[in-house]
């Protein structure tokens, strides 16, 4: 796991808050940001957010793209 827990836990706690069924839309997005700058360490951040989202919502992604994209690196979550 990347980063603080704590910190993963506040995060998805507050756009739960905000966003509500909509948060992990909102985290995904922001993943892709991170996908899209190149940034390693915002991306593995956001990827624990949008999990621990899902966890407390009793929801899953939705994935885009093949396996070959996963394998490649290129896989991004779609929002809903």
């Amino acid at each position: 796991m990347v980063g603080n827990e704590a910190e993963i836990e506040r995060i998805a706690r507050d756009l739960i808050a905000q966003h509500g069924s909509l948060a992990a839309r909102e985290a995904i997005e922001r993943l892709n940001q991170m996908i899209d700058r190149n940034n390693i360490p915002g991306r593995d951040l956001w990827a624990c957010v949008v999990h621990r989202i899902h966890e407390r919502q009793g929801s899953g992604p939705v994935w885009a793209g093949s396996f070959a994209d996963w394998r490649s690196g290129v896989l991004r979550l779609q929002p809903l």
